[in-house]
């Protein structure tokens, strides 16, 4: 059974502005792939997709560009599409 805690949905960048969301969860301190939540879609849809699977399950969002690292989503900065 994997503990709540090393649960989490990330909104990750696929494309320029092409977003997907998947769950990640932690093994052995990195974070691994769980499964997919909602497909490759435009930032404002996926951002919506992201924070419904997150409410829902009561799970952290995270949010990843392309060559960037994982990082906490903030919802005061990250509602709109981040500009390379």
């Amino acid at each position: 059974m994997i503990a709540p805690d090393s649960l989490f949905v990330v909104l990750q960048q696929l494309e320029q502005s092409s977003w997907c969301v998947v769950r990640r969860r932690l093994e052995n301190g990195r974070p691994t792939f769980a499964s997919r939540v909602a497909r490759a879609r435009p930032y404002e849809a996926a951002c919506r997709a992201a924070m419904d699977a997150a409410k829902a399950e009561s799970l952290r969002i995270g949010i990843q560009a392309i060559g960037a690292e994982m990082r906490p989503f903030d919802l005061r900065n990250d509602m709109r599409e981040p500009r390379p």
